[in-house]
């Protein structure tokens, strides 16, 4: 996994105007509470991409739709985003599913979903199948990544390098996936950071982080608090409800607006310029996702999205920006990139 001691940074104090990204982890549909298996590849969820794809037409995003190769490979996933980048409404990245992207050299496990748990050639060559398909439906390679499961390991960052990726976006600030074998982002940040041998290669982690009155210390404080032998006391809940501590993700899955505006507004003043907003493409439709279970959920999580966007367009006055865009300000201001 990426370490601290090799990345530098993004210095942000050019960017006066906070920025907003939008990334749809673009993948088949599959259920969340069982194992994962190889033989679920339905992708009929993308024919109602356009109940999110029109929201960010009319807030002038150009969203980042991150594939995976259930998605890339069967005309009823790529088709309808085919159309929407022909004209120029989007950007194409990768989304590694290892259980159903070939080479299918692994046992399929929980430790094995995690894309950098698997040999350093089977990762590679995985990424490098997904990259040529989406070249062949797109016409160009791909050059920003996301890992399925935020599943980056100790060479993922070689592999993106040795493939000519530019921008990753696997990091998920103050989560711990490490008892499913996975990683643990506990210690990281929603900072833009360089990173790769010659550092020019992108990071922006998915917006992550702590609102309310103790949030300078709420790494440590929830830790405490979420230790299992302190359940008994409801810690989390309570630091919540009484505004002290708050830890959310940037996501209309699973949170409330309030809590995402609450979150925007304590990252904004202390200091982050860069927000990142992500979801799951299959949670356009009903069914499909434990945030969407129905058609009210459905609206709601469309309500969601859209008051986060207009606090952010409003409020904060902020700006759309892409994951390459991004890239090119920063490498134009920054000492990281030579």
């Amino acid at each position: 996994m990426i370490t601290p001691n090799a990345i530098d940074y993004c210095d942000l104090k050019g960017l006066v105007t906070p920025v907003l990204m939008v990334v749809i982890d673009t993948e088949e549909e599959f259920d969340w509470s069982c194992e994962h298996s190889r033989d679920y590849t339905a992708v009929k969820s993308m024919k109602w991409i356009a109940r999110v794809q029109d929201i960010f037409d009319e807030y002038g995003i150009t969203p980042i739709y991150v594939i995976d190769y259930p998605v890339v490979s069967q005309e009823e996933g790529y088709r309808p985003l085919q159309d929407i980048y022909d004209a120029g409404r989007c950007e194409i990245g990768a989304h590694l599913h290892p259980w159903v992207n070939p080479p299918f050299e692994e046992p399929v496990s929980r430790v094995n979903s995690f894309p950098g748990n698997l040999p350093y050639e089977l990762e590679s060559k995985k990424l490098e199948v997904l990259g040529q398909m989406i070249g062949e439906k797109f016409g160009s390679f791909p050059v920003i990544y996301k890992a399925g499961r935020y599943g980056i390991g100790p060479r993922t960052a070689e592999i993106l390098e040795d493939q000519g990726y530019e921008v990753d976006l696997s990091v998920c600030p103050h989560m711990d996936w490490s008892s499913e074998g996975g990683p643990n982002f506990d210690h990281h940040v929603s900072w833009p950071y360089w990173f790769g041998i010659h550092r020019r290669m992108l990071e922006l982690p998915l917006t992550s982080g702590y609102s309310g009155l103790l949030r300078q210390w709420g790494c440590g404080l929830h830790e405490v608090a979420s230790r299992p032998a302190l359940g008994w006391l409801h810690g989390v809940g309570i630091m919540a409800r009484l505004g002290l501590l708050h830890k959310a993700r940037l996501t209309p899955e699973g949170f409330f607006e309030a809590e995402l505006i609450s979150l925007m507004k304590a990252l904004y003043q202390d200091g982050l310029r860069v927000f990142n907003l992500a979801f799951h493409s299959p949670s356009v439709e009903p069914g499909n996702t434990p945030y969407v279970s129905s058609p009210s959920e459905l609206e709601s999580f469309l309500s969601c999205l859209r008051r986060v966007l207009d606090f952010f367009f409003g409020e904060l006055s902020g700006q759309p920006t892409t994951p390459l865009d991004l890239r090119n300000r920063l490498c134009v201001s920054d000492r990281a990139v030579k």
